[in-house]
């Protein structure tokens, strides 16, 4: 969404209100980083925290996955199916409404719910995670640092995603540094991730429009963020660092490539992204080739709709301007959420689920709900 004034405010950071009556609405502070650590390992690193107004809670999430998998052909059939580390660890801590606290100091605002999870949002921009998940599993000291402006939801009039999906807020890639504390073991860590403050007034995941992509995919010289709902909205922002331009607008295209079956989610899943996004003066263009994938739902019920957050591996991309100069992308990262509105297709052989392989598999992908 294009808006008057781009720029994120302290008061964008520490919105907790909309005007018009809240039906199912709810807030988050959302963080879905990629990072390599000392030890050479990619991580995902994802949490939030998430009030919601109906159910009158204050839920804390945090996940991290590690590694990177691939898909494999099952025997004696036409299926490929995702052979991938999945979760590391994951955690929910629901607490009553009233938990969230907002700290209003000099240069900052400091959000925090319960003893898991807190952020310090300052006036330069700059979000600063301070994670515990207090059983001596995970630990995060993660700075993130963001450039110019944010792909915007709405400020004063809200982005209508469906009919049923209102929103204020916005979300922005940035460079993230820091370390973390992984089962006793501290590690630095350096990446690039998405942070997000959303304010919805109602939000109904059946009306997500049969697929959604959110997510992001940027580089050492470009940061990007994006969404795009089937048949619903969709949306971007590109930031250039060389250039110092800003696009939010222009055409957004994805291609979804070799679909292999994702047994935690139940359904079948694109493996390879290729993106386009056709601009005023260039044209950016992306490939990324998911290499982890982990299952997670949101909700104070078992979800209907499920949603898988996907790792890219290698990402490769490039800048084509106006007169047909190409330049090269350094640095490629990216994590995306999909969720389905339906698996496809509705009838699936059950070779899918292990009983070609003669053997039981446990479901180390698994995720929790409210």
């Amino acid at each position: 969404m294009k808006i008057e004034n781009p720029k994120v405010t302290l008061a964008d950071d520490a919105r907790l209100g909309v005007k018009e009556e809240i039906r199912s609405g709810f807030l988050d502070w959302l963080h879905q980083f990629s990072v390599t650590a000392d030890d050479g390992e990619l991580y995902s690193l994802g949490g939030s925290i998430l009030s919601m107004h109906l159910e009158q809670m204050d839920v804390v999430s945090i996940n991290i996955a590690k590694g990177k998998g691939q898909s494999r052909q099952l025997p004696n059939s036409i299926y490929r199916i995702t052979d991938y580390p999945g979760m590391l660890y994951e955690n929910m801590w629901r607490h009553p409404a009233g938990t969230l606290t907002i700290e209003k100091r000099e240069h900052s605002i400091c959000v925090s719910c319960g003893p898991e999870y807190r952020v310090e949002c300052f006036d330069n921009n700059e979000w600063h995670f301070m994670l515990d998940t207090q059983d001596g599993r995970y630990k995060a000291d993660l700075w993130h640092r963001p450039q110019y402006a944010p792909l915007w939801y709405g400020r004063e009039k809200p982005s209508y995603l469906t009919q049923h999906s209102i929103t204020y807020g916005y979300n922005w890639v940035g460079e993230v540094h820091g370390q973390i504390t992984v089962d006793g073991k501290t590690m630095g860590v350096k990446g690039l991730g998405i942070r997000e403050r959303y304010v919805a007034v109602d939000s109904c995941a059946a009306e997500i429009g049969a697929w959604e992509d959110w997510g992001w995919i940027s580089f050492n010289e470009i940061h990007s963020s994006f969404y795009d709902m089937k048949l619903g909205m969709k949306d971007f922002a590109l930031y250039d660092l060389a250039t110092d331009k800003y696009y939010p607008e222009g055409n957004l295209q994805i291609q979804h490539e070799n679909w292999v079956f994702f047994r935690e989610l139940g359904g079948f899943m694109p493996t390879l992204y290729k993106l386009k996004i056709e601009l005023q003066d260039a044209v950016w263009e992306a490939e990324a080739e998911v290499c982890n994938a982990t299952t997670w739902g949101a909700t104070h019920k078992v979800p209907e709709n499920p949603v898988a957050t996907l790792t890219f591996g290698e990402v490769n991309g490039c800048m084509i301007a106006s007169d047909g100069s190409v330049r090269s992308l350094t640095g490629g990262r990216g994590v995306l959420s999909i969720r389905q509105w339906h698996p496809y297709p509705y009838i699936l052989p059950p070779d899918l689920y292990g009983e070609i392989e003669r053997k039981q598999e446990e479901c180390l992908n698994k995720f929790d709900t409210l």
